[in-house]
C-alpha cells in the first residue's frame, strides 16, 4: 500500500512491540501516509489500513479470523456429512479439545453409532460401515501399526478368520494384543463370551521362534465360563479403547443417582436460581486469569457447565482433582449462558482408567 521494502515493513512490525514507542510509530505512520498517497490512496483510506495493523490486536484478529473460517467449514461438514466428519476426527487423534469418549457421545447425539473393533471388519483406522463408525485396530491399546498390518495381511491372504486359533496362527500377534482385542470386543462375532475367548487365547497362543510350533488340540481344556457382566465389559472397553462404544459410564451408574439427582437433560429445562444436585465425569477444568474455575461435567445425555468461585475451590481443591464428582449448587442463566455455581462437592469411584480431561492451569 505504501511502498515499504520488506525489511522496512519488518522494522515497523518490531516497533509495535517496543516500550515507549509512540514517537517511533508516529514516524512510520507519517511515512506510510506519504507512501500510500503516492500510490493513489486517500488519507482516509491510508489511515484505515494503518489502523488494521496497529500492533495491539493483530494476532487476536488474525487468529479469530482463521478460527472463524475453520469453525464454519467444520460446522458445514458436521451438519451435511456427520458420519464422514466424525470418522475423520477419530482418525486424527490425538488432537483438539475433547477425548474420544466425549467425541463419541457427541456423534451419538448426531445419530452416529460407534461399533466395536472386529477382527473381520475393522481396518487399521476407523471407517464407515453401513452408516456407522467402525472403530479401527489402532484405537486398541498396545496394538501398533505392525500388529494392525499383520491382521490385515492375514485376512487378505486367507479370508475372514473363522476361529481364534486361525487368527493367532495367521497373524502372529502377541498374546497381549490378542487379549486386548478380546477386551475390546473384536472377537464377539466368533464368540460373544469374552471370558471364554481369553481362556482360549491362553491355551492356543504360542510365541513365535525359530522352531515350528506343534498344533496340539485344546478343545479338551476349554471350560464353560460365565459371561462378563455389562459393567465388567464396559470397564475393559474403557481400559483398552478409552471409550465405551455402546454407552456411557453414567448410564450404567444412573440407578445409583436416580433419586434427587438432575441429569444434563433435566438441567436444560430448569429456571435461573434452581437448586441442583447432579453427578458426572469431569471432561474440562479451566482457570483463566481471575478467581473463577470453570468445570464441565459429562453424563449420558450431554454436558453440565459449572463455575467454582475462589473460596469454594480452595476448600475442595483436592476433591476437584477426582475424575467423578457429585455437586450441589445453584443454576445461573445470564445472557444466553447456563452454569451451575458449585457450593459443595464430593468424589465417587467408577472406573480404574478414565477418559482424560482437558485441563488448563
Amino acid at each position: 500500500v505504501a511502498g515499504f521494502a520488506p525489511s522496512e515493513a519488518d522494522r515497523l512490525r518490531r516497533a509495535f512491540s517496543r516500550k515507549h514507542n509512540d514517537a517511533l510509530i508516529e514516524q512510520y505512520y507519517q511515512k506510510f501516509l506519504v507512501g500510500a498517497k503516492a500510490r493513489g490512496a486517500t488519507a482516509a483510506e491510508a489511515e484505515k489500513v494503518f489502523k488494521k495493523f496497529n500492533g495491539q490486536y493483530m494476532f487476536p484478529e488474525s487468529h479469530a479470523f482463521a478460527f472463524g473460517v475453520t469453525a464454519y467449514q467444520a460446522s458445514w461438514l458436521k451438519y451435511y456429512y456427520p458420519l464422514e466428519f466424525f470418522v475423520a476426527i477419530f482418525n486424527q487423534q490425538p488432537m483438539g479439545f475433547y477425548n474420544l469418549e466425549t467425541l463419541k457421545e457427541d456423534a451419538k447425539r448426531h445419530g452416529i453409532k460407534a461399533l466395536n473393533p472386529d477382527i473381520n471388519l475393522s481396518s487399521d483406522k476407523c471407517l464407515i460401515e453401513n452408516g456407522a463408525l467402525r472403530i479401527g485396530f489402532l484405537n486398541v491399546t498396545g496394538l501398533g501399526k505392525a500388529s494392525a498390518d499383520a491382521i490385515l495381511a492375514g485376512r487378505q491372504k486367507g479370508g475372514d478368520f473363522k476361529s481364534i486359533g486361525k487368527f493367532l496362527e495367521r497373524t502372529g500377534v502377541l498374546e497381549e494384543v490378542a487379549l486386548n482385542l478380546a477386551s475390546a470386543g473384536a472377537f464377539d462375532s466368533l464368540e460373544p463370551n469374552r471370558r471364554k475367548v481369553k481362556w482360549e487365547i491362553g491355551l492356543r497362543y504360542r510365541p513365535i521362534n525359530t522352531q515350528l510350533s506343534l498344533p496340539l488340540p485344546v478343545e479338551q481344556d476349554i471350560v464353560e465360563l460365565t459371561r462378563p457382566t455389562n459393567w465388567e465389559s464396559m470397564k475393559e472397553e474403557y481400559n483398552v479403547l478409552n471409550l465405551y462404544p455402546t454407552g456411557h459410564v453414567m448410564a450404567q451408574m444412573r440407578p445409583r443417582f436416580n433419586r434427587g439427582f438432575f441429569t444434563s437433560q433435566d438441567i436444560e429445562k430448569l429456571s435461573d436460581g434452581a437448586f441442583i444436585t447432579t453427578a458426572g465425569l469431569i471432561i474440562r477444568r479451566q482457570r483463566p486469569r481471575g478467581k473463577v474455575v470453570f468445570i464441565t461435567l459429562e453424563d449420558e445425555f450431554g454436558h453440565i457447565p459449572c463455575m467454582v468461585f475462589g473460596p469454594t475451590y480452595e476448600k475442595y481443591e483436592y476433591t476437584f482433582r477426582s475424575p467423578f464428582i457429585i455437586i450441589e449448587g445453584r443454576l445461573t442463566r445470564r445472557e444466553g449462558t447456563c452454569n451451575v455455581v458449585i457450593n459443595q462437592v464430593k468424589p465417587f469411584n467408577a472406573l480404574d482408567k478414565v477418559p482424560a480431561s482437558k485441563d488448563f492451569r
